[in-house]
């Protein structure tokens, strides 16, 4: 096995060899890329693009194959959407700076969006104004709820007490009956030694998991028809 880093440049080659791989040679490539290697960080990225890229060609390549240029686009984009926007709903847009160069491309770099684009915008703001109306009602159930479920608790540390006299007392150490947010490996292992032995934990405060005040107020404002930014809406 064969210890490469980027500065090496192995993988320019590996992109050339993807453009050749066929259906029957991928599983060869792909064990090329890793099993020959030992990978650094950056070299791994290279290796699963190459991959991904002869894995792309060799399909095209089948008889099943043969895509457009039309097609190759929404490919590059579903890749785009599933590896790194799972969650985008109102649109993504490439800018291509090479344009730059060329005086007739001054349009694609206007603060511009398309009518649909920002459809999607308003819409999406609505959803999340919804979504931001059912955290406030879940956060002001949680608080009028939490004193009761102090109580309780309160009640159910004072029976396992009673069952477990050599347990310490909630005001002697409160941490030992706190559930754990953060910690190292030995706080974390220790934590869930208690919980498998039934040690009763204090519920959680309530926590306003909704937006800000800020973000709110631009979502409002999106809905009310102010496009943000400075764009402008305008077809393409």
């Amino acid at each position: 096995m064969q210890s490469i880093t980027e500065e090496m440049k192995v993988h320019e080659e590996w992109y050339k060899q993807s453009n050749d791989v066929t259906v029957e040679t991928l599983p060869d490539f792909i064990k090329h890329l890793t099993e020959d290697y030992q990978h650094d960080y950056g070299t791994i990225c290279h290796a699963i693009v190459a991959g991904a890229l002869a894995t792309i060609h060799a399909i095209d390549k089948s008889p099943t194959g043969g895509i457009t240029g039309f097609q190759a686009g929404c490919i590059m984009w579903e890749l785009i959407r599933c590896l790194s926007y799972q969650g985008n709903k109102c649109g993504l847009r490439i800018l291509d700076y090479d344009n730059l160069l060329y005086p007739q491309h001054e349009d694609k770099f206007g603060k511009t969006i398309t009518p649909s684009i920002w459809e999607n915008v308003q819409h999406e703001a609505k959803e999340r104004i919804k979504d931001y109306e059912t955290e406030v009602a879940r956060y002001q159930r949680s608080v009028e709820e939490y004193p009761a479920k102090l109580e309780s608790f309160y009640k159910i540390v004072e029976e396992y007490r009673k069952a477990n006299p050599n347990e310490p007392s909630y005001e002697n150490n409160p941490g030992y009956y706190q559930e754990l947010s953060c910690g190292t490996a030995a706080e974390w292992e220790e934590f869930e030694k208690r919980k498998e032995a039934g040690v009763p934990m204090k519920p959680r405060e309530p926590y306003f998991g909704g937006a800000c005040d800020e973000v709110l107020n631009h979502w409002k404002s999106i809905v009310d028809g102010i496009v943000p930014f400075g764009f402008r809406v305008e077809e393409d």
